[in-house]
């Protein structure tokens, strides 16, 4: 794959040609879909279990979650998940789940739904959601905001108004550790949820770098030769 790469990037260089290749980031975005309107995602209730919430949750046996303290007079909130059920303090890891676990309660794919509380529409922010694999030390996905979440039509009914998904467990080790991690501000009622949704749409994929590499390459040396077969037609 290396030599591919070389050979062509040599081939562009001597043309005169600049190669520009841009290295993928190893997260890979999780997208976020919103308001959803008419309580169609969800309810937590359902087979749904919390990661990171402010409420009781039913659950799965032996699948807990952040049940974190809420508060209108907090400005910002630093969470992750953990397991068993426990309060964990703001921006302080909790215990891992094991992808074992996850699969066993949502399925190797699933949607994160966000449970919103704040109604003023020019309020809650989400400022980044990651899930990250403690065995590996890698984010496999992040949202990076900000994006305004609040002015729900729907709040705080155990239906999520947005989602961020999808996301993938496949080819993962059943015993690697994963967390999930929100960071939300200005949030003025109640608590929010977030729960797992079970499938979801196919999940997002990142490009080997060299792989993305070689498709720059290649499609600059197509344009090349295009290039020459218009001149010697000339």
């Amino acid at each position: 794959m290396k030599s591919k790469l070389k050979i062509l990037t040599a081939s562009l260089l001597a043309a005169g040609l600049t190669v520009a290749v841009t290295q993928p980031a190893s997260a890979a975005p999780l997208t976020l879909t919103g308001p959803i309107q008419g309580n169609t995602l969800g309810p937590q209730s359902q087979s749904d279990p919390c990661i990171i919430a402010a409420t009781q949750c039913q659950q799965p046996a032996g699948f807990g979650f952040n049940n974190f303290t809420s508060s209108g007079a907090i400005s910002s909130y630093n969470m992750y998940s953990t397991t068993p059920t426990a309060t964990v303090a703001d921006s302080v890891q909790g215990t891992p789940y094991t992808v074992a676990q996850l699969t066993g309660a949502v399925g190797s794919s699933f949607l994160v739904a966000i449970d919103v509380n704040t109604t003023a529409a020019a309020g809650e922010t989400l400022q980044l959601f990651e899930v990250i694999d403690t065995t590996t030390n890698t984010v496999l996905y992040n949202f990076v905001g900000p994006t305004v979440i609040g002015g729900v039509a729907n709040n705080g009914n155990g239906f999520g108004d947005w989602s961020l998904g999808t996301i993938s467990l496949a080819g993962l080790a059943s015993t690697d550790g994963i967390l999930f991690h929100a960071v939300w501000n200005n949030a003025s009622d109640g608590g929010e949820s977030f729960f797992l949704v079970p499938g979801g749409g196919p999940p997002t994929s990142v490009p080997e770098p060299e792989t993305y590499a070689m498709l720059l390459a290649g499609l600059g040396l197509m344009g090349f030769v295009a290039r020459r077969r218009r001149r010697t037609a000339v």
